[in-house]
């Protein structure tokens, strides 16, 4: 029964980006090392400095990647929603995890091997070259992450994180708005932009007064008139 809930449910990713570049037979052979399993909001699915030894790619929900430092001052983030592998950090270099993978949502994931994931891209050249243009994406958003850290004003940082959060989580509505299905709540968002939740409320209001954001149970809606700025110079 679970080979066969992983044969119909995994084969729907064929053509996701992530697998689209294998021949049939070398994407066969990823499913054959696959496990498919659920997680409870708040459960940890690898922590930092563990054994990098699997990938995984969500069906459903949300994860949240997080690393600290020595001091417990937090310094990285980023989210992975449904149909995307993760983490790609450290791919053919690194043999422990680099953060920490945390469900924010109830959530069902597949894994597989790393060692067979990277052994069949490696003889694959357009698998690979996939692979360095996903990478330089994620690059980028670090670079754009920097960025707005680096940004004086505390409620620039938090109105740039929030649109930062709207490109990559957002899902269009039927009525032209954008929504975030996942829960997010002020005091993540304040520990993302490097702030106190106050602040972060209210740029939330400002914006909520503006009409260009709604804000309800913890899961942020941007009006159709919520342009997203251009966040580079």
């Amino acid at each position: 029964m679970r080979i066969n809930r992983i044969d119909y449910h995994f084969s729907k990713l064929r053509y996701q980006p992530d697998f689209e570049n294998f021949t049939d037979e070398e994407f066969e052979l990823i499913k054959e090392h696959t496990i498919l399993r659920s997680y409870k909001k708040g459960q940890i699915l690898f922590d930092e400095g563990d054994e990098r030894q699997r990938l995984y790619i969500l069906t459903s929900g949300l994860v949240r990647l997080e690393r600290y430092d020595e001091s417990a001052t937090y310094y990285y983030y980023d989210y992975v929603n449904p149909n995307n592998l993760f983490p790609m950090s450290g791919i053919f270099e690194e043999g422990i995890y680099s953060y920490t993978a945390q469900a924010m949502t109830d959530i069902e994931t597949f894994s597989f091997p790393v060692s067979c994931y990277e052994k069949i891209a490696k003889n694959n050249p357009k698998q690979l070259l996939y692979m360095i243009h996903k990478i330089s994406k994620v690059v980028a958003m670090h670079e754009l992450r920097i960025q707005i850290g680096l940004t004086s004003s505390a409620f620039d940082r938090v109105k740039q994180n929030l649109f930062i959060l709207k490109e990559e989580l957002g899902i269009p509505t039927t009525d032209g708005h954008v929504e975030i299905p996942y829960p997010i709540t002020l005091k993540e968002l304040a520990v993302n932009s490097g702030t106190t939740r106050e602040t972060a409320g209210q740029v939330i209001k400002q914006l909520k007064d503006s009409g260009l954001l709604d804000y309800q149970k913890k899961r942020f809606t941007f009006c159709k008139t919520a342009v997203t700025p251009a966040l580079r110079e």
